[in-house]
């Protein structure tokens, strides 16, 4: 019998390695806003050379995760409260338009697929901070991607990678994620029914509402 070809691994170059892994330690908080990241250090940690570290440096501060500062060095970005508004203002906007983008089209199927994606939200909410950042991520980025809108789901997660940074160094109101939890499910129900208007509110108000647990801990 013919032998099934086997699946091709994803092999990520030395760049690609350090840069996700760095993105990860920024996001869940290993790595504190204002510490200094050496380059030797790292090329020693992922047993690499010195160039992709700084290929994946400069990546991470294309995305504003870090910044170089002339004859100092290159340091995790600090959190700043202005731009956490533009951030939230941007992400409510663009998970409107992905609203408006599939409403109508969505078959019950994908709707369950949301009731049970937040469903896990709800779940995860007992199982630390990080998991519900996320578990709330998957839930946001399923809706960007029934848009169908490719641009905007990508847009979406470089922005969200800011929100998620913020949210795992902030958040620590329970409260405030049965709140979330309670508006997806408002927004799935709009979905359910075609109701664009109540959907979009919904939607700005969760973000709204992230923003103000997160200025509020800042």
């Amino acid at each position: 019998m013919p032998v099934p070809q086997k699946k091709a691994e994803t092999i990520l170059s030395a760049k690609d390695r350090v840069y996700q892994t760095v993105q990860q330690w920024i996001i869940d908080g290993t790595l504190e806003p204002g510490e200094r990241l050496n380059d030797m250090e790292l090329a020693e940690y992922f047993s690499v050379s010195r160039t992709p570290v700084r290929e994946a440096l400069q990546l991470l501060g294309e995305q504003r995760l870090v910044q170089v500062l002339p004859s100092r060095g290159t340091f995790v970005t600090d959190i700043d409260v202005e731009d956490l508004q533009y951030v939230y203002e941007m992400l409510g906007g663009l998970h409107a338009l992905a609203l408006e983008l599939c409403i109508g089209q969505l078959d019950e199927a994908a709707l369950q697929e949301l009731d049970a994606l937040n469903l896990e939200f709800l779940r995860c909410s007992g199982m630390g901070l990080a998991a519900s950042v996320e578990a709330d991520y998957a839930f946001h980025s399923k809706i960007c991607e029934l848009s169908g809108n490719p641009y905007l789901r990508s847009f979406s997660d470089q922005l969200s990678l800011q929100a998620r940074r913020n949210e795992n160094r902030f958040f620590r109101d329970y409260q405030h994620l049965e709140e979330s939890f309670e508006c997806h499910r408002r927004i799935i129900e709009a979905l359910r029914v075609g109701d664009l208007e109540t959907a979009k509110k919904e939607m700005r108000i969760n973000w709204q509402g992230s923003l103000e647990t997160v200025g509020n801990g800042h």
